[in-house]
């Protein structure tokens, strides 16, 4: 009996030897990514679990089955993981809608009995570029108007400027970059805008992360005429107090020559 016992130990170790996976992956944002683990003939796996290794270095939960059970996906992970196959021999899921907060490394751990646990690890790369965010700051330089584009990305994204097809690299611009704690950079690009040197109605901002790039189309023409709208009232001001003053002086030229011919006339009578 002792020897039927160690020969069935030693059979279920050589049959659960191998636990084969995927390499590891690098996805695009906002794609799928599709973890797969394999335990080839294996014999008393009592349990499988795909687990989150977390940069704080613990690892957090996120699907269990067993041979008897269907898969238990974690309340953190219910829209975001799919199990598509689930047995005690092979397992396989997919990563939904992969953002930058899910590049990390996923282990899955066979249970087997007795000979313990058979585990592997494959981690997720994202790279990408998100939707780019533009505004007009509130301080304009003078009578130049400057816009803004954000972007976040990994690698680091790249700005270019445009009108009508073609480069604004005569332009002045300035760039910024920040290092986020996911390893993303979101970088902003600021653009002035002469409007004495410009005609356009829309500059074009273009930015570039990797093979990716994403332009967005900025209205300038209304920004740019009101640049010029403080001038229009300077001008009513000044013909204003031109008429006037020319009004002030008529009036006083006026009197005095009415002053001067009733004085004549006072002098004359008295002759």
């Amino acid at each position: 009996m002792l020897d039927y016992t160690v020969f069935l130990n030693l059979l279920t170790l050589v049959l659960s030897a191998g636990i084969l996976k995927r390499e590891d992956l690098n996805v695009s944002l906002g794609g799928d990514a599709t973890f797969s683990c394999e335990l080839p003939g294996a014999v008393g796996v009592k349990q499988v679990i795909w687990q989150q290794h977390r940069d704080d270095g613990t690892l957090r939960s996120m699907v269990t089955f067993t041979e008897s059970s269907k898969p238990q996906v974690d309340d953190a992970f219910v829209d975001k993981v799919n199990v598509t196959v689930a047995s005690v021999q092979s397992t396989t899921i997919v990563i939904k809608n992969v953002t930058f907060k899910d590049e990390a490394c996923y282990v899955c751990t066979f249970s087997v009995y007795p000979s313990g646990t058979e585990r592997e690890t494959a981690c997720l790369s994202v790279q990408g570029l998100s939707e780019i965010t533009s505004q007009f700051p509130d301080t304009p330089k003078g009578k130049d108007i400057v816009v803004s584009c954000s972007a976040t990305g990994k690698p680091r994204p790249v700005f270019s400027w445009w009108s009508e097809e073609e480069e604004l690299s005569d332009y002045s611009s300035e760039t910024f970059t920040i290092k986020n704690e996911d390893s993303t950079e979101t970088t902003t690009s600021n653009l002035t805008i002469p409007h004495s040197q410009f005609s356009g109605k829309y500059v074009k901002c273009v930015a570039r992360s990797g093979s990716i790039e994403k332009s967005v189309n900025i209205t300038v023409e209304k920004q740019i005429r009101d640049t010029k709208t403080p001038e229009a009232p300077r001008y009513y001001i000044v013909s204003a107090l031109v008429m006037i003053t020319s009004v002030v002086i008529s009036c006083v030229v006026i009197l005095l020559h009415r002053k001067r011919k009733k004085d004549q006339k006072h002098l004359i009578e008295t002759v």
